[in-house]
Formats: C-alpha cells, sequence, structure tokens
C-alpha cells in the first residue's frame, strides 16, 4: 500500500487541486515520463488504484459526494443551528459553500486526468496483458471516467431532462477523454451524458467479456492472471454489474427509462453477484458482528479505512460533550417515526432500528449510525456507492410510466421484495401509480441515508421543493454554481448567469 501511495503522490505532481487550469496544464518537458510509470502490468495496477484512492478522499466520496455536501443539499438531515457545518450547505447559500463544491469538482477531474493517462498508455502497451486483464483494466477505466463524470453532470448540470428536454441544450461541462495541456470545451448537457453513455456502453461491453461478473461464456483460453489478487473483490471495484447499474442512473436521468428497466430488470433476474441482507446479520447479537452498511447488497464500494475517524464527529451526540454537537447528522424523532411508518416508537424495519442512534440528551433527535464501527467490527469502513435496493426503486419507477395495470402491480411487487428484505410488511396490489411513486420517494428518503442519492432523486423528477428545504426548488437550489477559477477557461461560461 505505502508503494501504491508513493506512486500516488507522484502523478499527482502533474496536478493540483483547486483549478482546471493547473491540472490540465501538463508541460511535456517537466512530466513525468509514461514509461516509468506504464511499463509493466503492476505500473497500471497502481496507477488505476491510485484513482481509487483519489475516490476515498474527503473532498469525494470519503465525505462530500456521499454523506457531506451532497446529503446535507437533498435534506438528508435535520440542521437548525447556524453553526452547524453544514447550515449553508442546507440553506443553498451556495457562495457560501464554493471551497466545499470547488474541491469536490477539482478532485474528481484530477482523476479523470489520471484515468486519462493510464487509458492512453494502456492502448499503447496492450502487448503487455493478456486479453483479459487488458479487457478489465480498460473497461474498469472507462467506466470509472462515466462514473465520475456523470456524478459532475448530476451536480453541477441540469436534471428533470424527462420534463424539460430544453435543459439538454443547456452549457454543462467538459467531458475530459485526453491527457494533454489542452483545456477540452465546455458542451451542452446532452452532450455530456452522449459521451458517458458511449464510454460505459463500452466499459460494459469489455468487462462482460472479461470481467469475472460478466456473464459472456468464457473462452476455453481465458486468462486472468491473479496472483497478486488485485481481482480480488470485485464488488468493491467497477465491475459488470457497476457499469450496467451506472447506465441505468445515466437514462433514468435522460428519461429513457424503457432502457432503464431492460438494465434493471437484467440486473435483478441475474442477481448482479449480489444478496440481500438477513436478520440475524442485521441483530447479531454482538454489535461488532451487525453490517450496518449491509455491505452483501453492494455492487460498488470503497474500502476506507479513515471513514469512521472521519463521520465520528458528525454522528456522535457526545462529541461536543458538555456542550450540543451542532453537527451532528440526524433525524428529528418526529421525522424518523413518521419516515418509518413507527407506531408508538416500534417498527420492525432493520434500517430504523439500527442505523439510528436513539438519544436525545441534548435535542429531540436521532444521529445516524450507518457508518458507527465498535472495537473489533466485522464488516470493515466501507462506503456504498451503488446498492442492490437502487435497481428495484428505478425498475418500479418505471414501470409505472406505462399506465399499464399488470406493470404497476409489477412495480408493487418490486418494492415488496425491498420491504421484505427489510423487514416490513408489503405493500397491497389497490394502490394507485401516484401512490406507488410516493412510496418510492419514501424508499429513497429511508435507503439512502448517508449515501449522497436522495438529492440527485429530487433533482431528477424536478420536485417543486425538496422535503423540508427553506427554498423552492428551482435552479438556484438545483444547479451548483461551477468553481469561479475555472469560469472563463477555454470557453467555461457561468451558465447560470445565461
Amino acid at each position: 500500500m505505502k508503494k501504491v501511495r508513493d506512486i500516488f503522490c507522484v502523478l499527482l505532481l502533474l496536478c493540483t487541486t483547486m483549478s482546471c487550469e493547473n491540472w490540465l496544464d501538463v508541460d511535456p518537458k517537466t512530466e513525468i515520463k509514461s514509461e516509468l510509470m506504464f511499463q509493466s502490468v503492476s505500473g497500471f495496477k497502481d496507477a488505476l488504484m491510485g484513482v481509487y484512492l483519489t475516490l476515498r478522499d474527503p473532498e469525494l466520496y470519503g465525505k462530500e459526494a456521499t454523506w457531506g455536501f451532497v446529503d446535507a443539499i437533498g435534506q438528508q438531515t435535520d440542521i437548525q443551528d447556524q453553526a452547524a457545518a453544514y447550515y449553508n450547505a442546507s440553506r443553498y447559500n451556495y457562495s457560501q459553500t464554493s471551497g466545499v463544491s470547488d474541491a469536490l469538482w477539482a478532485k474528481a477531474f484530477n482523476a479523470i486526468v489520471n484515468l486519462n493517462n493510464m487509458l492512453e498508455n494502456l492502448d499503447e502497451q496492450q502487448n503487455l496483458f493478456t486479453p483479459a486483464t487488458y479487457g478489465v483494466l480498460k473497461g474498469e477505466a472507462l467506466g470509472l471516467r462515466a462514473f465520475l463524470h456523470f456524478d459532475l453532470v448530476r451536480l453541477f448540470g441540469w436534471g428533470n431532462l424527462a420534463k424539460k428536454p430544453e435543459n439538454l441544450e443547456k452549457l454543462c461541462m467538459p467531458y475530459m477523454t485526453k491527457y494533454d495541456k489542452v483545456l477540452t470545451k465546455q458542451l451542452t448537457v446532452g452532450e455530456v451524458l452522449a459521451h458517458i453513455e458511449e464510454d460505459l456502453l463500452a466499459s460494459i461491453e469489455l468487462l462482460n467479456n472479461s470481467d469475472p461478473y460478466g456473464l459472456a461464456p468464457k473462452s476455453d483460453d481465458y486468462d486472468l492472471p491473479n496472483e497478486d489478487k488485485f481481482f480480488d473483490n470485485r464488488e468493491k471495484r467497477f465491475n459488470y454489474w457497476a457499469a450496467v447499474c451506472t447506465l441505468t442512473r445515466v437514462y433514468m436521468w435522460m428519461g429513457r427509462k424503457g432502457e432503464a428497466l431492460t438494465l434493471a430488470t437484467s440486473f435483478i433476474d441475474k442477481g448482479g453477484r449480489t444478496s440481500w441482507i438477513d436478520s440475524y446479520t442485521i441483530d447479531a447479537y454482538y454489535e461488532k458482528d451487525r453490517d450496518l452498511t449491509f455491505s452483501r447488497e453492494h455492487v460498488f464500494a470503497l474500502d476506507i479505512a479513515e471513514l469512521f475517524e472521519s463521520v465520528k464527529h458528525y454522528i456522535d451526540p457526545n462529541a461536543n460533550k458538555p456542550n450540543r454537537n451542532a453537527d451532528l447528522l440526524y433525524h428529528s424523532s418526529a421525522r424518523a417515526n413518521k419516515l418509518f411508518e413507527a407506531v408508538n416508537g416500534v417498527s420492525t424495519d432493520y434500517r430504523y432500528k439500527r442505523w439510528y442512534n436513539k438519544v436525545n440528551d441534548y435535542f429531540d433527535g436521532w444521529a445516524f449510525y450507518k457508518y458507527w464501527e465498535v472495537e473489533e467490527y466485522s464488516h470493515g469502513s466501507v462506503l456504498p456507492l451503488i446498492r442492490k435496493p437502487e435497481m428495484y426503486y428505478m425498475a418500479a419507477e418505471c414501470l409505472l410510466e406505462t399506465g399499464n395495470d399488470a406493470d404497476r402491480i409489477k412495480a408493487i411487487e418490486y418494492l415488496n421484495t425491498v420491504r421484505d428484505n427489510r423487514g416490513i410488511a408489503k405493500l397491497g396490489n389497490d394502490m394507485t401509480a401516484g401512490t406507488v411513486q410516493d412510496e418510492i420517494t419514501k424508499e429513497y428518503q429511508r435507503e439512502f441515508i448517508g449515501e449522497g442519492q436522495l438529492f440527485y432523486y429530487y433533482k431528477r423528477l424536478g420536485f417543486e421543493k425538496i422535503p423540508y428545504s427553506t427554498k423552492p426548488g428551482n435552479d438556484a437550489v438545483y444547479v451548483v454554481p461551477l468553481p469561479s477559477g475555472d469560469v472563463g477557461l477555454g470557453g467555461m461560461e457561468d451558465y447560470k448567469k445565461k
């Protein structure tokens, strides 16, 4: 691991973390010669692991792109105290949160630039690899490039595309496919999404044929050398099913629900190499054995050794004892009981029982507990980026679009599959399509606490007002401003002023 970190630090010399102008200013006279890094298979593996280290950073998925900033703007936590770390984010005072959003943007593009460097050298050095090794490495890198661009367009770009297709023509951001000093021009939302789709389709084809998770039959000469265990634990890497699920998200964002349904049902029907959490695991007698992130349901996740130390202050009600912890991420007890339909403070829902620290010494609220760890915790510091139930929610939503009664019942069946695996009663088949959609919304609110997905759900559907928000759901809320240091570079425009 030290070797990986050292190599990645060298790569970072090519890019600063705060400005596109810097991270794209590659001087051939000073850049590290690619052959030093990419003269062996291990060098490519180190480069890819370096990207994963970047994804784990607190500026990105280790904090702000999941349980931090993105959850705050999705109103996933109750924040009243103006001294709270995420108060301004929860009030959409983006001028006061630009340091966080700018760093998220820059860190994501830093990873993208290094992926592009790897991809260019991968094609040049293809003779180093077995076909399967080449296919997995390239498919994984293309998929990650698309995954990162998509989260950036979901945050900094435009949503509600099904109802407002004109948003496809609005300027958005660059789509970086080359590793050089030329700044890629700003593209429209539609153009960026087209590049994302192209990369994901290529990723799916490569991983289907080469990834152990792929469905395509492997040839007799299939060879994926794994003496170093690099290809183990594919559920914590961008695998075949991660590419499928990401493209499902993209089609949902674009309003192409027929194609999204095909992909989602493929995952559901073929299992996606996942299984549901069970009551024995979530209710284990010893707290150290309770799998709070439902890891067997992970499609794509990150191992982050520092996760608990990073999040502990924000989920520990006693962190500022004897004073109140203003930064606490929590739900009021009233909100928690309503969300999980608890009766007299009792619910059979695993999430209600295990994802809250139900204390109220300093306030009327229950702290989030999904990422809490105890001594000798069995399930590690794992942060999920894609999980199994999301495919059921998206499939259900797609089925409701048809207006067909059989599809409505099938949508309820998909929701009931999740509910049954969360320990709660099934829904009746007599529900209207609108009521079923409301149930999907509640599932997003319940299921993705601490994962950064709720804001994107509201934005995709164009909610007129995000629940618990103090402002209407307009562009001032949904479109996070571009980093001011990048506006004006290479034709970049501040599209919110257009």
